[in-house]
């Protein structure tokens, strides 16, 4: 006769509990610390974003000069151009939007008179929602009562310059870094393969973003262009709106250049129908050239993961944290393509 299994019990010994309350004390403090901290945590993932996006740039130009003359060129450069793209779109916002504030209920009102869509757009109540839109408009954009978007231009000032300062910090010192974490793995083999799958995967998922913001920009060009071609009010908010959604694969586009297309066809919806097909040929050619052409080179993310990260990161720290998740979801697609057996 076969004797019966052990059984087998739990023992919680002194030692066992006093350890397993230290270690829940301690998962506490450090969720309560890193919600204390999640804007200084914040400022050093941007940092190290944007000072990856912009290595290439000082890598090319350290093989000629001095590697901390070269990181002051590059930032000074971008810091520039940003500048300069900055207070063009925000001047040209700030105009636009009153002119689109006074255009926009005006188109509304004509397309709710017009036999083909009138009836649509009184079922919708289109135009009590973009009076509404419109009407919060400027107190979004400038963050609230004029208080308030005091407030909050002393605190992106902090935040910027803190980036800044980390971001040449890691400009600086990035690779120091990168190569001091690799050493603290001890067996040759497993840092070789670390270093080999996390350089990859940085080209890739770098590359891919870096394309993405370029595939972005020229879309974002092209709405601006015939919104001003089709006299729509406000291009400039439009096509900022446009180039934005452009980073989503497929439904992006559609989003972005939707309300452009609603605007132009309140007016005259010959020129509606003209700009959405223009609008539908740039996408598929963006889809089948450009997209594939990025995706060849480096990774393929889709548009589930995109619209999934985008969405997430907003709700969690508004559209720079949506760009940070989009970024993370990026990098962790690569390294999984990389670890992936061939």
């Amino acid at each position: 006769m076969a004797a019966p299994p052990p059984v087998e019990r739990l023992r919680i010994t002194p030692r066992s509990a006093v350890v397993a309350v230290a270690l829940f004390g301690a998962a506490l403090a450090l969720v309560r610390i890193l919600m204390a901290s999640q804007r200084v945590i914040g400022w050093v993932l941007a940092a190290a974003a944007i000072a990856a996006l912009l290595y290439p740039m000082v890598t090319t130009l350290s093989r000629r000069m001095p590697r901390g003359l070269a990181v002051a060129i590059v930032a000074l450069a971008t810091v520039g151009s940003v500048s300069v793209v900055v207070y063009g779109a925000v001047d040209g916002i700030v105009r636009e939007m009153g002119h689109l504030e006074d255009a926009a209920p005006r188109r509304i009102a004509e397309l709710e008179r017009s036999e083909r869509f009138g009836e649509i757009a009184r079922d919708f109540e289109l135009r009590q929602r973009v009076e509404r839109l419109v009407g919060s408009a400027p107190e979004r954009l400038r963050g609230g009562t004029p208080a308030d978007a005091l407030r909050s231009a002393a605190t992106r000032g902090v935040a910027f310059l803190a980036t800044a300062v980390l971001t040449l910090f890691f400009l600086l010192h990035g690779p120091e870094i990168a190569a001091a974490a690799a050493r603290q793995v001890h067996d040759p083999e497993r840092r070789a393969t670390l270093e080999r799958v996390g350089y990859r995967a940085y080209v890739r998922a770098f590359g891919y973003t870096r394309r993405t913001i370029g595939m972005a920009a020229v879309a974002g060009l092209l709405a601006y262009l015939l919104a001003r071609a089709a006299d729509v009010p406000g291009p400039a908010p439009l096509a900022l709106w446009a180039g934005m959604w452009d980073v989503v694969p497929f439904l992006g586009a559609i989003v972005g250049t939707l309300p452009i297309v609603v605007l132009a066809a309140a007016v005259d919806p010959s020129k509606g129908v003209l700009l959405a097909g223009i609008f539908i040929g740039y996408q598929i050619f963006e889809s089948t050239v450009l997209q594939r052409r990025v995706e060849r080179r480096t990774l393929r993310v889709g548009p589930f993961l995109t619209v999934t990260a985008g969405f997430a990161g907003l709700e969690l720290y508004g559209i720079g944290g949506a760009l940070l998740v989009l970024l993370a979801v990026v990098l962790a697609v690569a390294v999984a393509d990389e670890l992936a057996p061939d």
